[in-house]
Formats: structure tokens, sequence, C-alpha cells
């Protein structure tokens, strides 16, 4: 990612307004508007300032901060050699009022260096929060709940400003209520809507009577340029391979887990002569199963027909029965959550061993010894 920014008349203006103490501010729009870009001039500009500056990346599809599928917090200082003050993303020097530009020769900027932001450095998260999915539709209560949970976080690093990024979903009714709700559950001080106001208003107009936040209009910086899905692809599949670099297979056992966000892991395990009995009840050749409340969760050699799964549950006089395949762990990404109920790291389930009742797991080291709980993402990686 390039991180370098030049800075508009519109963007110093607003900073010089909003960047101080003890503020909030929540970046809104849609996809292509330089959301991001303005984020980490914020971040900078707050930086120069001398602030303690926490970022909350909420772009769970294009993430800055830790890898997609996430929301990540980091909080950035600016500091200082000798006469030179170094800045988070290099691209604001407060003393200059100048964007940051290639050293040169002929017009070198005095008192200034730019921190040449490796993937690595910015992957290193502070606090993160396992969505699991690169999109927040379907996932609005995970989206919720983790920016909630990374502004605590963000207030727990006793931060003095914090500047929260957002994904572009922002057209529908549903895009609307998420965004309107996650104002009312981090309670900025300032709301940036940068692009066509007639769309943005119509998610944040219902707060223009509030006395405790200040809505500002912004058009997208002219240099903005459009990206395409593809070149999208392919930043998160380098987000993806900068996260999982240095991460190797480890076996997690069933019996250390707890499931989240799936049927799995929660039950007691059916013994062999139950698998054979739903064997035969399906006349299909059922591999694992757990039992719950009155639910049933199994693995099959071939997905159930909708028939087959409706005739088992009324047979068993279940409410619930879900059926996969092996298929549904390969390559799925999961949060891995320790016993104090925080993500440790992401990882991505390589194969599951029924029989030896283990999964291999692909994640950094020292993280799968943590893990108690195995929260399931909607996103099966691919590396494609």
């Amino acid at each position: 990612m390039n991180h370098e920014y030049q800075i508009s008349t519109d963007w110093k203006r607003l900073a010089e307004k909003i960047v101080l103490p003890n503020q909030r501010v929540l970046v809104l729009g849609a996809s292509d508007v330089g959301k991001s870009t303005f984020c980490r001039f914020l971040v900078d500009y707050a930086c120069a300032a001398s602030m303690r500056v926490a970022f909350v990346d909420a772009d769970v599809g294009q993430s800055q901060i830790g890898p997609p599928a996430t929301i990540g917090v980091k909080q950035f200082i600016a500091t200082k050699v000798n006469d030179n003050v170094l800045l988070p993303f290099g691209g604001y020097a407060n003393q200059h009022n100048q964007p940051y530009h290639k050293p040169d020769t002929d017009s070198p900027l005095p008192n200034v260096n730019r921190i040449d932001p490796n993937e690595a450095y910015i992957h290193n998260v502070d606090v993160l929060y396992f969505v699991g999915s690169i999109s927040p539709q379907r996932n609005l209560l995970t989206m919720l709940t983790g920016t909630r949970l990374m502004i605590d976080s963000a207030l727990n690093l006793e931060s003095d400003f914090i500047v929260v990024d957002t994904t572009g979903y922002v057209h529908d009714a549903a895009a609307a209520m998420l965004k309107q709700q996650k104002i009312e559950l981090i309670r900025p001080q300032h709301v940036i809507c940068i692009g066509r106001s007639i769309t943005l208003k119509r998610i944040v107009g219902c707060f223009d009577n509030v006395n405790w936040l200040t809505i500002h209009y912004m058009q997208p910086h002219r240099l903005v340029q459009k990206r395409s899905s593809e070149a999208r692809k392919r930043n998160r599949k380098t987000k993806f391979k900068t996260y999982f670099a240095d991460s190797s297979i480890h076996v997690v056992p069933f019996e250390q887990i707890r499931g989240a966000r799936t049927s799995f892991f929660n039950g007691r395990i059916a013994n062999q002569k139950e698998l054979d009995i739903l064997t035969g009840l399906t006349e299909t050749e059922i591999d694992f199963a757990e039992w719950g409340n009155r639910s049933l969760s199994l693995i099959a050699r071939r997905k159930l027909t909708a028939n087959a799964t409706n005739s088992l549950r009324n047979y068993l006089s279940l409410t619930h029965i879900s059926s996969e395949t092996t298929a549904y762990f390969e390559q799925r990404l999961v949060g891995m959550v320790n016993e104090s109920g925080d993500t440790v790291g992401v990882g991505i389930i390589d194969s599951v061993d029924l029989d030896k009742q283990v999964l291999h797991i692909r994640c950094a080291d020292g993280i799968s010894p943590l893990t108690k709980v195995l929260q399931f993402g909607d996103y099966q990686f691919t590396g494609k």
C-alpha cells in the first residue's frame, strides 16, 4: 500500500477544527472517495500535535490495521530523533504545513523524516476483533460489536484522539441502519462525510438536532482514483500473505476449544454406535456428529439433501439439524480467542482429522495453546 498522500485545503481546514484532545472522529463515505487516506492524514496531524492517536480500522474489506476480515486498533505517537519529527504515515509536518515530498537534493523538507511504514509494522495491531468476513453485509452485529470493543480498547490505551475508518457500504437501508447504530454506539464528537451529501444525508440526517455530534461534509480529494474489484482482491491477497508470512500448521484438539458462530464443538460427540445408526437412517456415511439440546450437528461424506435432513429431524424429534462435509472446515478463516475473551490471532483451518478429533490450523507460533474459543468466519481462504 502506498501511504504517501497530498493534503487538500479542505483537509487542513477541517483538521484545524477537529483535531483536539478527547475527540472521536468517524469517517463515512462510499468506496473510492479517499476515506482511508484522510484517516492516515488525521493520524499524522494529531501525532504532529503530540497526541497519542488510536486508529480504529473497521474497513474489513480493505484493512490498513491488521488482516482483512478483522477490526483492529493501533495507537500511534510521533517520535523525535535529534531535530527530526517522525510521523506514523509520514505525510504531514505540523510545523511546515506541507505534504511530505520525497527528499531530493534541490528541495529537502527540513526537520521531518518519513517512517517507511512496512506492512509488518502496520499489521502489528495492539488489539484485534475477528469479524470473519470481508463485507459487513450479513455481519451487522459483529461489525457493531467489534467497533465498540475496539473503541473501548482505544480508551483503555489512554488515547488522546481516536480516528475510526469504515467500509464503503452506505447505499441501502441496512447500510444506513448499520452506520446509524455505529454512531449511537461509539458516540463520536465528529462524523466526516466524504462524497455525495445526498447519499450520506440519508444516513446522518437523523443526528442534525443532537448537541453531542457535529457532522461535516467534504468532497473527495481531487487525486482520488477508483480501484477495480481485481485491485481490491490483490490488496487483500497481499495483506493475508503478509499476515501469515511467518505462520505454520498447528494441531488444535476438539476438546481444547468451544465453537462460536458455528454449530460444532459445543455438544456431546456421538459414539461409533450412534454414527452407525445415523448412517443407516440417512443412507449416507456419517463420519462425525455432536448432540446438543434437541439438536444435532453432523459431518457426512456428502451433503445431505433437505428431504433427508427433515426426515432425520422428525424421526429423532429434534428442533435443528446442521449437516456439513469436511469442505466446510477447509481453508476457513477463524478467530482464535483466549480464556479472557481476547482475540490472540487469526488462523486458517488447513484440514480436519475426524478420527483423531483435531484441527490443523495455520497460525502464528504460540497462539494455538492459548486458544479456548474458535470463532468461525464466513470467509474461506483460497489465496487466489
